[in-house]
């Protein structure tokens, strides 16, 4: 198995941690913890235990690296001079990548497949010396509050699904993700009243209008738009309707029960097969 684990500053550089951490990660269990949820069960007078309040949020992610950063080369090999003074650069460069932005970008790539989440630092970082020369070594514990939970794809997906009205089809592109996903674009094209649906949740986004031949209206959840191609009409979201368990968003995908892909449905009037493309990023809700 090969890992690679890197921060990206705003400049969209990435940089990778063992630049500076030469004795690797002590404990990664930080980028493996599930979010805290939010809310709390009922309590009932009178009645035994609690009354469950289904589909509760989850909070923002805090996320805690363990750190070492020794004096020596990316390789480990010793540096030709000092190596208390490649220590010290090391440790500055290290803190400089977490601490020079308002937010930085965690990314872990396994065996070639890259997760990404955003944080800021949010307490002080008192790096823990130990040793001296060369053997000098600090464990340094960095925080990170990731208002955003989950864990995304680096680069989005997107399936498109042409369906006669009430059918069904399963959103393979979406395999594998593990939390909710609500930053979606969703474009319709030629059809009358598109619905669509997650049958499991009934989290569902339609618009009230005919959409004719070579347009298409897209409805981006991420940003609250709706928008239509060239030639389409106003009034679009006063046909706007959304709804279902679990989400605000005018649409959102969640994993099936158990775990799969989303499964989703279209209605439409008008007859014949009309499509729908869906794009955006899985989330998970570990690295």
């Amino acid at each position: 198995m090969t890992e690679l684990f890197e921060v990206i500053t705003a400049d969209d550089v990435a940089h990778d941690l063992d630049e500076c951490i030469t004795r690797g990660t002590s404990d990664l269990s930080g980028i493996f913890s599930v979010p805290d949820k939010r809310g709390r069960n009922l309590v009932v007078p009178n009645e035994h235990g609690e009354l469950h309040v289904v589909s509760k949020k989850y909070s923002a992610n805090v996320i805690v690296l363990t750190l070492w950063v020794r004096g020596v080369l990316p390789d480990g090999s010793p540096p030709v001079g000092d190596g208390q003074a490649q220590f010290i650069a090391n440790l500055r460069q290290l803190l400089e990548w977490f601490t020079d932005d308002e937010l930085v970008t965690l990314r872990y790539t396994v065996d070639g497949v890259a997760r990404e989440i955003v944080g800021e630092v949010i307490t002080s970082i008192d790096p823990k010396p130990d040793g001296y020369g060369r053997y000098r070594s600090a464990e340094v514990k960095i925080a990170l509050n990731c208002a955003a939970p989950f864990w995304a794809d680096v680069e989005p997906v997107s399936q498109t699904v042409t369906l006669s009205t009430n059918a069904t089809a399963t959103l393979t592109e979406f395999a594998g993700a593990t939390a909710p996903m609500e930053d979606l674009l969703v474009v319709f094209g030629q059809q009358n009243n598109p619905r669509l649906m997650q049958d499991s949740t009934g989290v569902f986004v339609a618009l009230g209008r005919v959409i004719t031949a070579g347009q298409t209206i897209t409805v981006d959840t991420a940003v609250w738009q709706v928008y239509g191609s060239v030639g389409v009409a106003g009034g679009l979201y006063e046909g706007l309707e959304y709804g279902g368990r679990g989400t605000s968003r005018w649409f959102a995908l969640s994993p099936e029960p158990g775990g799969g892909a989303p499964i989703v449905r279209l209605l439409h009037t008008g007859g014949g097969s009309r499509s729908v493309t869906v794009t955006g990023k899985r989330k998970y809700k570990i690295a």
